[in-house]
């Protein structure tokens, strides 16, 4: 393994997200790949890089409408599927033949949103028909009959295809179609060539194509040992890669490999923590660590604090609550360590002044649950002071930091529990059930650690000062909104996911400094990272124009496409595309499983788009099944019951792959990142490059925004 755990005092485990303990496997590997001649398709060898930039980057692809369509088609982005498809149906028999093509190929999207595959079949075969020279219609077939378990029916589309185009979208959406087709009928060797050429040639399909090979490596006998390989090309491409993560701990598990079953069993938990199979894992590997098991997950173990000293800047105070999980409740502890990097003092808000402690030297808050109280030790185990009250841990000098550490929660998976190191104070609330705390700091003081956690790979100094400006107007956004609540973010807010200030570095503090007077009014202080060439704000992130509108149709036309070559956040790495395009496969009888804590609908039967914005991105998502339907309401509800909280944005498509009625797995197909709303980071970054400065890229992302500039009170 290519990965160090400790590095001088600091302890690194990392959680999803960040799982590079098979991500950041060594490039130089053998990696298997496919082979010709006699020899087993997945001999090892080494794969070699065959990308053609030229045909990477030229989109030919064609989103015109006829007008009557185009009409519907803008409708259809506030209208339910139903709804929609019957706006289509008076077109399917057009006499213009053109019209009548392209009316039958929404509908045939649309049914097969609705569930209703051999309907969709009737319209994209007679879309063919009408207008046999459309590579799309031909390979939208050729995908729906994947859908409808008709493979062999579905190979001959897509080899059709190739007759009709050479062009790159097509022909590797076709040869990954043909390559699913081939698995799914039980040919794993023919599969596993296709994919071969997936590998070397599309950077955009390398974590899902790594991962199939995975999967096909670990169900031949002759080949599995090179399964863990190919799974952690697929992380180290993609680490949002669900499925490979799964098939990585399950391998494990069958190699003995305790502690990566361990290790990976309990990622899995963490993000679906009512799962009882995985809860099942985790309770029969936990004992084999003993006390220390929570040492061998994936959070950050710091001795002591290592920034020792931070200047502070004076500014509104913001109440960040630590510990929170995804809904952002923040969880109740049972004990937790602080210790200061200069003198610290416990204030009573009766008593006032009770404790003093010199410098790095802890004390132990432990919750007892005889009085249902907060008790403070020392080291030794010695109580100096118990209350039911809150309190406060101050530090003598602003300047100085304090260290929050071994925090112990009811369950080990409640929230990400690394420790953290803090600006500002600290404090402790008592509850009937454990305690809270609550981080009161200065909004300027915690930007630099906000940019760190998000802004990890960004280079360019305008683009940080960007993403500051950001995260100063949505932390007084919040502030103002609900100034009396007992806090105002959480650690692990989706904009707001703080790790501690022991991560930043001198460019976020500049960053910061620089635009300490600039805030956004009038606007909703979003970011993401990742972008494509549209975002949900209808801007562009490219000088190309892409011509993209909205239909049900062009959505998946759109997230065939490729980027164009002078995208803003395209990267350096040719093979780190994951974040703006992407592909998972997901089951579909974990997805009744997740929909069973809501709801229990039976077998799952269609996954139907019910409220979409105007660029397509999904709002709700309606699921049906053998015994009812469950409507999610937020994009983050949609993103969980599909895949456990892991897909990267909601701009995406959906393959079902039936096995009679029933949904048996998902394969889903997506651009970019978050709700892509705000400000783009990577986007951000690449007009830094260009020349942009951060007011101008603020300007490029919140046009309608006013600036505001505190200091002099004027605004631009």
């Amino acid at each position: 393994m290519c990965y160090n755990l400790y590095m001088g005092k600091r302890r690194y485990f990392l959680i999803f997200g960040l799982v590079v303990l098979l991500g950041r496997f060594c490039a130089a590997q053998e990696v298997p790949v496919a082979q010709t001649g006699n020899k087993p398709a997945l001999a090892t060898a080494r794969l070699e890089s065959n990308l053609n930039e030229a045909a990477l980057y030229k989109s030919v692809l064609d989103y015109s409408l006829p007008a009557d369509l185009a009409a519907t088609a803008q409708k259809c982005a506030n209208a339910d599927p139903d709804t929609c498809y019957f706006s289509f149906k008076p077109y399917e028999s057009a006499a213009e033949p053109t019209q009548a093509a392209a009316a039958n190929l929404e509908l045939a999207v649309l049914s097969l949103q609705r569930g209703q595959v051999k309907q969709a079949l009737q319209h994209v075969d007679k879309a063919v028909s009408l207008n046999p020279d459309d590579p799309f219609a031909k390979l939208t077939q050729g995908w729906m009959l994947v859908s409808a378990g008709k493979y062999k029916k579905a190979r001959q589309s897509f080899e059709d295809l190739f007759y009709l185009t050479a062009d790159f979208e097509y022909v590797s959406s076709a040869k990954l179609g043909d390559a699913l087709a081939w698995y799914l009928s039980g040919h794993k060797d023919k599969a596993a060539s296709e994919l071969q050429y997936l590998y070397t040639s599309n950077p955009y399909a390398i974590s899902f194509v790594s991962f199939m090979l995975g999967r096909i490596a670990a169900e031949m006998k002759s080949t599995k040992k090179l399964a863990p390989v190919f799974l952690q090309q697929a992380l180290s491409h993609d680490e949002k890669n669900y499925a490979a993560a799964k098939l990585y701990a399950q391998l494990a598990e069958k190699e003995k490999n305790k502690l990566h079953a361990w290790q990976y069993y309990a990622t899995l938990y963490s993000l679906d923590p009512q799962n009882k199979t995985l809860a099942q894992k985790v309770a029969s590997y936990a004992p084999l660590f003993g006390d220390k098991s929570i040492d061998y997950l994936f959070y950050l173990r710091l001795e002591q604090p290592i920034v020792h000293v931070m200047p502070s800047t004076p500014s509104p105070k913001v109440k960040m609550a630590l510990y929170a999980n995804r809904e952002q409740v923040p969880q109740l502890l049972q004990a937790a360590a602080v210790m200061g990097s200069g003198a610290l003092r416990i204030t009573d808000e009766k008593l006032g002044e009770i404790l003093r402690g010199p410098a790095y030297t802890e004390k132990h808050l432990e919750f007892n649950e005889q009085t249902g109280g907060v008790d403070v030790t020392d080291a030794r185990g010695h109580v100096e002071f118990s209350t039911k009250r809150p309190f406060t841990v101050r530090l003598d000098k602003a300047s100085h930091t304090l260290l929050v550490r071994n925090v112990r929660a009811a369950s080990m998976f409640a929230a990400d529990l690394s420790d953290k190191e803090l600006k500002g104070s600290l404090t402790v609330v008592p509850t009937e059930a454990g305690f809270m705390l609550v981080n009161n700091v200065y909004a300027e003081d915690l930007i630099p650690a906000l940019l760190a956690t998000q802004a990890q790979e960004i280079k360019h100094e305008a683009a940080l000062t960007a993403l500051a400006v950001v995260f100063r107007s949505a932390l007084l956004a919040a502030v103002d909104q609900q100034p009396q609540a007992p806090y105002h973010i959480t650690d692990n807010d989706p904009t707001f996911h703080f790790g501690g200030i022991n991560l930043i570095f001198k460019d976020l503090l500049e960053a910061s400094t620089k635009s300490s007077q600039i805030r956004l009014t009038q606007a909703q202080a979003d970011y993401y990272t990742d972008c494509g060439v549209v975002t949900a704000d209808g801007l562009e992130n490219t000088a190309s124009k892409p011509g993209y509108v909205f239909s049900p149709a062009n959505v998946s036309k759109y997230i065939l496409s490729n980027p164009p070559a002078d995208l803003y956040s395209r990267p350096q790495d040719m093979t780190q595309w994951a974040g703006i395009k992407w592909i998972y496969l997901y089951e579909g009888k974990e997805i009744e499983d997740r929909l069973a804590y809501k709801k229990n609908i039976g077998q799952l039967r269609a996954i139907t788009p019910l409220r979409v914005t105007p660029q397509g991105r999904v709002l709700a998502m309606r699921f049906e099944g053998s015994k009812g339907t469950y409507e999610t309401q937020t994009p983050q509800e949609t993103s969980f019951i599909l895949s456990a909280g892991t897909m990267r944005s909601n701009l995406f498509d959906i393959v079902p792959i039936y096995k009679g009625k029933r949904i048996k797995s998902v394969l889903v197909r997506g651009y970019d990142t978050g709700l892509g709303k705000g400000l783009c980071l990577r986007g951000a970054d690449g007009l830094a490059k260009k020349g942009a400065d951060y007011m101008a890229i603020i300007k490029y992302y919140f046009p309608q925004a006013r600036i505001l500039d505190t200091a002099t009170g004027t605004v631009r």
